[in-house]
């Protein structure tokens, strides 16, 4: 029996990284909510139940700092969180790692990402 396909949330204001990540997780494992906005994003993930959030850095509204704290503050510390950035800084960084989540380096490698998040997602899981 498959399982139900993986609800994954993804904030980015750039409409090519939007498009380019409904085509790298297409199919049947992932269902994809796009949003491009920090403070959209947040209404979403508190209106529908998600396995995963993959969260752009720099975004108008709320920032993807600040959606991940939300996350974390509602849900704990073992939902997978992926935060998308060019940045690499040691302030970045930091506070990547105090909220617990994963880091993946703009620009994104497409071909991997599906496997990335199914081992985000396997390491989560109970």
């Amino acid at each position: 029996m498959n399982r139900p396909a993986w609800r994954v949330l993804v904030a980015d204001d750039d409409p090519t990284a939007r498009l380019l990540t409904q085509a790298a997780l297409g199919g049947d494992d992932f269902a994809l909510t796009l949003t491009d906005n920090g403070t959209d994003a947040l209404a979403a993930f508190r209106q529908a139940p998600f396995d995963i959030a993959l969260i752009d850095v720099e975004m108008p509204g709320l920032d993807g700092f600040e959606v991940c704290a939300a996350i974390r503050q509602s849900h704990g510390e073992r939902f997978p969180l992926v935060l998308l950035s060019g940045r690499s800084d040691p302030v970045a960084l930091e506070r990547m790692r105090q909220l617990g989540a994963s880091h993946l380096v703009k620009p994104v490698d497409w071909g991997s990402l599906g496997d990335y998040l199914r081992a985000r997602l396997a390491a989560a899981s109970p």
